[in-house]
């Protein structure tokens, strides 16, 4: 990602390499920057559950799973790994709008929290999935 360029479009970019990631590895992207109120969710796909690899969990690739994928950023070297900085309020967050959507899109399957973190630097990005990264409290 080139060194000029805004948060927003890194951020987009990161979005963009993620949903790539994604599609290769099995799921279909149902909403990108999906909106209700002031929430957003960065992608909600559907699919198998998948391991950090991105291969199909044991015993899961004849169930669908609603993933609600958060993107996280980071500049190479970043000391802190992508699913630690989502703390307890924005897991709230994304609870509360992976509701909202399941609500309005009448979803009834099960909903999974994933986190996409992509370390960029000089050479291109590093792309690490971690599924299931917290399992919220209905």
């Amino acid at each position: 990602m080139e060194g000029t360029a805004t948060t927003v479009e890194k951020g987009r970019v990161a979005e963009d390499i993620a949903a790539r990631w994604l599609k290769v590895h099995g799921l279909r992207i149902l909403e990108r920057n999906y909106r209700h109120n002031h929430l957003e969710i960065d992608i909600i796909a559907e699919g198998p559950l998948l391991t950090s690899e991105g291969t199909p969990a044991e015993g899961t690739s004849d169930k669908s799973f609603l993933h609600i994928v958060e993107v996280r950023s980071r500049a190479e070297g970043s000391i802190v790994s992508p699913e630690k900085t989502i703390l307890p309020r924005k897991q709230k967050l994304l609870i509360s709008a992976a509701d909202a959507f399941a609500r309005s899109a009448r979803c009834h399957l099960e909903v999974v929290f994933d986190v996409i973190g992509i370390e960029t630097g000089e050479h291109g990005y590093a792309l690490t999935f971690t599924p299931e990264a917290f399992r919220p409290k209905w």
